[in-house]
């Protein structure tokens, strides 16, 4: 039996819908698990959840520092994703979570910390991301409240 072109499955019939079963539920259950670390970023270590929410809507704690963002509604891609959680917001409560931002060397919006000046976002009150931490919870925000 052939399957997507020249791919040739032995044992055509229960066997071969088995085995593309098998394929489908691993390649779905990695995407789970590359999401799972992502979420566990935005909700314990970055506690984004905070001031979005735990349902990504905006609604954090009472106690945050301001209205967040409703994620749902977010029309960035994955990398203005990556970026803003990077850079954060300048003029807004929105920190930038890469502790490089604004160096010389790592200019955020084309701007650097003398550029930036007093609209500089905060650190986080939690603690800064690696890239692939960053990257991770961009993936997971695409995935389970953009457009959601």
């Amino acid at each position: 039996m052939y399957l997507f072109g020249r791919i040739y499955l032995r044992g055509a019939g229960v066997s071969g819908c088995f085995g593309v079963a098998a394929l489908l539920f691993a390649a779905t259950a990695a995407r789970a698990q590359d999401t799972s670390f992502g979420q566990r970023i935005f909700m314990e270590k970055a506690d984004c959840q905070f001031c979005h929410g735990p349902e990504g809507d905006g609604r954090g704690d009472p106690r945050s520092p301001g209205a967040a963002a409703n994620l749902h509604k977010t029309i960035l891609n994955k990398a203005q994703i990556v970026e803003t959680v990077s850079c954060g917001r300048p003029g807004t409560e929105m920190p930038h979570f890469d502790k490089y931002a604004y160096d010389d060397d790592t200019p955020c919006y084309g701007m650097t910390e003398k550029q930036v000046g007093a609209d500089k976002p905060p650190v986080p009150h939690s603690t800064s991301l690696t890239k692939r931490e960053i990257e991770a919870v961009a993936d997971f925000v695409l995935a389970t409240f953009v457009g959601k």
